[in-house]
């Protein structure tokens, strides 16, 4: 999407002075729309930053790192933004300040939205603030950042065969209890046991506390395929098992045609070696495959809820660089957050 406005640059008057360093808006940028005001200091024991825009003041910041949130709008006045820091029980003052300047009218800018599809680990749903996106090294406004995943049903299936004995099978359910708090607004949840026989499909409540006893042989490919709705949305198959087959009645080929037509990705978590079913059924639906052992089985298990919920797409408006090619950067603003993969770029005219 592109808009056009008349051009507005960022003229830097003094990015520092003093202890006072201006990081963004940064030299030579373009000031329009919601912009992130940020200014580093070198003052120990501050105890606030006070950001103004022609002299009104558009916010504090009282912690580093020193940043506030201003929207410049499409005025195209010019504007002066200064950045005080307050330290030493207010007795020491500084201050830096940057200007911005309304061009000639027959100058013209272009802002483009940009859809930046990433991948994100995080705890938590990402909001704008948790994410700093850089456009040949200028920093740039987000918009938007969108889950890419709609409400989905998550259906756990879990091995309760003999050789889940030793305290596997616990750890197994203890894992489906952890990863449930991992879920969004809107998911379901449900799970299947199996052993040599296929239990109905059962809603997820405290399975941590079930106390089952390990028996009997494996039908994981029946199990698997119990648990594919072809009338539901997108459902994600979570399978924890030692990745054994004797008993199932499903052949492999048969296992897989049940899968495919349907909205369905398998991952699994497999304590020992992953059998060819589910090697084929990970790879052909876009599931993941990982081995575990006891000690690891539930940190894997969130390991694949947290890639789940880690594709996103970042809307942010370009400003302030040339056309051609822009080489687009994605970070995290704070701990907790790991960017696995972003867009690393695209071509502008």
């Amino acid at each position: 999407m592109r808009t056009t406005f008349a051009a507005l640059v960022l003229v830097v008057a003094a990015t520092a002075q003093g202890g006072v360093t201006f990081l963004t808006p940064p030299n030579g940028a373009q000031a329009i729309g919601p912009q992130v005001l940020e200014v580093t200091s070198d003052a120990a024991n501050v105890d606030r930053v006070e950001f103004r825009v022609d002299g009104v003041l558009a916010g504090i910041a009282r912690t580093a790192p020193y940043r506030v949130v201003f929207d410049f709008g499409t005025e195209l006045a010019s504007r002066d933004v200064s950045a005080t820091v307050l330290s030493d029980g207010y007795r020491i003052s500084e201050t830096a300040m940057i200007t911005t300047a309304a061009l000639t009218a027959g100058e013209t800018m272009n802002v483009d939205l940009v859809e930046v599809p990433l991948r994100v680990r995080s705890s938590r749903r990402l909001a704008i603030s948790d994410i700093r996106v850089r456009e040949n090294s200028v920093e740039q406004s987000v918009r938007e950042i969108l889950p890419l995943r709609g409400p989905a049903h998550f259906a756990f299936v879990v091995d309760r065969s003999l050789s889940m004995a030793g305290g596997r099978l616990a750890g197994a359910l203890a894992a489906v209890s952890a990863t449930q708090k991992l879920l969004r607004d809107g998911d379901t949840a449900s799970l299947v046991l199996f052993n040599h026989h296929v239990s109905p499909a059962e809603p997820v409540r405290d399975v941590a506390d079930r106390e089952l006893t390990p028996s009997g042989g494996t039908s994981l490919r029946d199990a698997v395929a119990s648990a594919v709705d072809g009338r539901a949305g997108r459902t994600y198959v979570i399978v924890i098992t030692d990745g054994g087959d004797r008993n199932s009645v499903l052949t492999e080929e048969a296992a897989l045609r049940a899968i495919s037509g349907t909205k369905t990705i398998v991952s699994a978590v497999v304590l020992g070696s992953a059998s060819r079913f589910l090697k084929r059924a990970a790879e052909t639906t876009g599931g993941t495959l990982l081995s575990a052992s006891g000690s690891t089985l539930r940190g894997q298990t969130e390991r694949i809820l947290a890639d789940i919920n880690s594709r996103y797409t970042v809307v942010y408006q370009s400003l302030g660089t040339a056309a051609g090619w822009r080489t687009i950067a994605v970070e995290a603003r704070r701990s907790g957050i790991d960017v696995v993969a972003a867009r690393k770029g695209y071509f502008a005219q």
